[in-house]
């Protein structure tokens, strides 16, 4: 791809569907993904990527905000090597002892080397008519409270080519071409209908936490933000070929998460705040899913025993996303695990402390 790729960056007037509200301009960026593809050509001829060069393609709008979000540093120096031992012939060896041993980052980007064509098909596609414009709306709309439903101003899409996931911040949604890569086989338009659905979905507003509450806040907060969501696009997945991934990731581990997060949460009960855990350990107890992993499992559950219409007319607030699947995994022939009673009643002590 030429570098006049670089200005495939198009503004898209989208249409709800099923309505006459004309969005907003949705804007639809590349070039991260245009620019992947001019380091990776330098690659293949033998020539590693320079400091400046990695610097510049890191520090680009489409991948800044989403490198940050997905990699730690040292991470992205091993991604950063890894592209240089799939990409580069003189490196083939390497690359097959590292495919070898099922390495990650080999394994991901010798992907996208072999999926280039189809992954660049795509992008024109989506550029001269994205697909998902027509149902991401009438997908996230589904899950949110009728307060929520209403068109993003100013929407920014960016895709890039590195790694395989996709982050929403106030700045944009920002989606790798491997994650859409994954989600378009199952069902056009989910990937982007979850993350609108962190776009719109309100929060409860809270007076400011004390120390000893931040770390159980972000466990409640990341648990319903990315439960929720979930049903958009996990769901469908969960009912495809890739159903094995999804329950081993999502589902599988899920139980005794939820029983190490009451633990954790028990013991600051107990203790009445003077023992208590920062976001870190949270963040080991959720497999550093972000709330992936139960949020899932707990929504499925909710929805399963009929809590769904609760669920989502109470998006806003995470203390009801804990209430309610408690309510529900009582009812569960399976006898999921639920939270202590001491931890339900501790939790409505801090939800009638923070409400403003």
């Amino acid at each position: 791809m030429n570098t006049k790729s670089i200005l495939f960056i198009i503004t898209v007037i989208g249409t709800l569907l099923g309505n006459t509200t004309v969005l907003k301009a949705q804007t639809v960026n590349i070039e991260a993904a245009v620019k992947y593809w001019e380091l990776t050509d330098s690659l293949k001829q033998n020539k590693p990527i320079t400091d400046k060069q990695w610097d510049t393609f890191i520090n680009l709008e489409g991948n800044k905000t989403y490198v940050h979000s997905v990699f730690d540093s040292a991470s992205l120096v091993g991604y950063r090597r890894a592209l240089e031992m799939v990409y580069m012939p003189k490196n083939n060896a390497w690359l097959q002892k590292n495919l070898k041993a099922n390495y990650w980052y080999a394994i991901l980007i010798k992907r996208y080397k072999d999926k280039e064509d189809s992954l660049k098909t795509y992008l024109k596609e989506t550029l001269q008519s994205p697909a998902y414009k027509e149902v991401m709306y009438k997908y996230v709309y589904e899950y949110l409270p009728k307060k929520d439903r209403h068109p993003v101003k100013d929407l920014k899409f960016y895709y890039n080519a590195i790694g395989m996931d996709a982050v929403s911040y106030p700045n944009g949604i920002f989606m790798s071409l491997m994650a859409c890569d994954n989600n378009v086989k199952i069902k056009n338009g989910i990937l982007e209908a979850h993350e609108l659905h962190h776009q719109l979905r309100s929060q409860m507003e809270l007076k400011p936490l004390k120390e000893e509450h931040k770390g159980l806040m972000y466990a409640i907060r990341s648990i319903q933000n990315e439960g929720i969501a979930d049903m958009i696009d996990k769901t469908p997945m969960l009912a495809s070929f890739d159903s094995v991934s999804i329950r081993e990731w999502l589902i599988d581990p899920a139980p005794a998460s939820i029983r190490s997060v009451d633990s954790a949460f028990s013991v600051t009960a107990k203790s009445n705040g003077t023992i208590f855990q920062n976001d870190k350990p949270y963040r080991k107890l959720l497999r550093s899913s972000a709330g992936h992993m139960p949020g899932f499992y707990m929504a499925r559950i909710m929805v399963r025993h009929g809590y769904e219409k609760q669920m989502i007319k109470t998006a806003a607030n995470p203390f009801q996303f804990i209430y309610l699947y408690n309510e529900a995994a009582k009812k569960d022939a399976g006898h999921p695990p639920v939270f202590s009673e001491v931890v339900i009643q501790y939790l409505k002590a801090l939800e009638k402390m923070y409400k403003k």
